[in-house]
């Protein structure tokens, strides 16, 4: 028993001895190699300490400034004629000239647009003059008997009817007796209706009331036409206007007669707001502005599209942040500890690759960048533009 007791110490005491012989053998060892690798040591420590750093993001960011800014409101539409009118003939007949009606033809101010045979109705009237100039003579003898006074100014009113010209005005009367007299004789009826007449046959010729050019023809010379039948399409030159659309929330910041800048690619035009429409597109859902081309250009033309840039009023302690940062009216934001965080911003207006808005408080960090699979929270190395 004591011999048992004996063999368990002997054998502590060896295995006590062996762990520290190994001990301090690999003490030994391991100063020894820090001192011949102490370079190697501190490089792979220095490259641990980069590859954490290259871990944290740097982003792109801007600080917020906020200022009392005019925007631009970008849009684009279609220049139109003030004056497009549609022309019909009011009277029947056959369309006769020797002037052209074809889409294209340009016509000046007084021009005659297209004639309808009017033959029958000029012999009508021609008669209904010879019976008015005959019912006239036979009662200058009882008015010189009568209103000798009056005589001249009706003498001189019969000698100046002719068949080539439309008939003058009928001499005012001076007393009620002469009013009765005329009326009774016949001669105010007769007046009115060879009036009349004249006015029928000016719808038998129909003149331009301003330069222009054709823009349809739905007939030519030759054919016949009735009442209500379309004839031609006419434009007038200059007075242009663009109709333009923009966004419901862009309205209120455009005022009649605020400045628009428009452009085809190699001229730019000047314009200002004349209308504002106060309905809304169910298919854009956008409202229509209505622009006065000023510039009177012989290379503007009725149809042709023009982007446009209107000034609109200036809006008070607002910044301007890319649109390509902001997604469902949020933006993400550096935060003091550097860090990202998300917050709603209330878009004032959209102004090409840019959008202003009035809720970012002044000197904070907006990201300017796209973040693609990024969270709030992540910390980040800002850089700022």
């Amino acid at each position: 028993m004591k011999i048992r007791k004996l063999l368990i110490i002997i054998v502590s005491i060896i295995i006590l001895l062996m762990f520290g012989l190994v001990s301090y053998v690999s003490y030994d060892m391991g100063i020894s190699y820090g001192e011949q690798h102490a370079e190697e040591i501190r490089s792979s420590r220095t490259t641990d300490s980069l590859v954490y750093e290259e871990m944290i993001k740097s982003v792109s960011v801007i600080k917020v400034n906020n200022s009392d800014l005019q925007s631009e409101i970008s849009s684009s539409g279609r220049v139109v004629s003030l004056n497009n009118i549609n022309i019909s003939s009011e009277v029947s007949g056959k369309l006769e000239g020797n002037f052209s009606i074809k889409k294209g033809t340009k016509f000046r101010k007084g021009d005659v647009l297209f004639r309808v045979k009017n033959t029958d109705i000029k012999l009508l009237a021609d008669a209904k003059k010879s019976n008015f100039m005959n019912l006239l003579s036979s009662n200058l003898a009882d008015i010189k008997l009568d209103f000798p006074e009056e005589y001249t100014k009706w003498d001189e009113f019969f000698n100046s009817i002719s068949f080539n010209s439309p008939i003058g005005d009928l001499p005012e009367t001076s007393t009620s007796k002469e009013k009765n007299f005329i009326i009774s004789r016949g001669i105010m009826s007769e007046y009115l209706s060879i009036k009349s007449d004249e006015e029928k046959l000016k719808k038998y010729t129909i003149r331009s009331t301003f330069d222009g050019v054709i823009s349809r023809s739905y007939t030519d010379i030759g054919s016949n036409v009735n009442m209500g039948s379309p004839v031609i399409d006419v434009i007038r030159n200059g007075n242009m206007e663009v109709e333009l659309t923009v966004n419901t929330s862009e309205i209120d910041f455009i005022k009649l007669g605020s400045k628009v800048t428009l452009m085809d690619g190699s001229h730019t035009f000047d314009g200002s707001i004349i209308r504002k429409g106060n309905f809304v597109n169910k298919n854009t859902q956008n409202i229509s502005v209505f622009v006065s081309i000023n510039d009177d250009a012989d290379f503007l033309y009725d149809g042709m599209y023009l982007d446009a840039k209107i000034s609109s009023i200036i809006i008070n302690n607002v910044c301007k942040i890319p649109r390509s940062c902001v997604l469902d009216k949020q933006v993400f934001i550096v935060n003091t500890e550097n860090k990202l965080e998300k917050i709603n911003v209330n878009i004032i207006s959209n102004q090409g690759n840019n959008v202003i808005v009035d809720n970012i408080i002044n000197n904070t960090m907006v990201v300017s960048e796209s973040l693609i699979n990024t969270k709030a929270g992540t910390i980040v190395k800002p850089i700022i533009k």
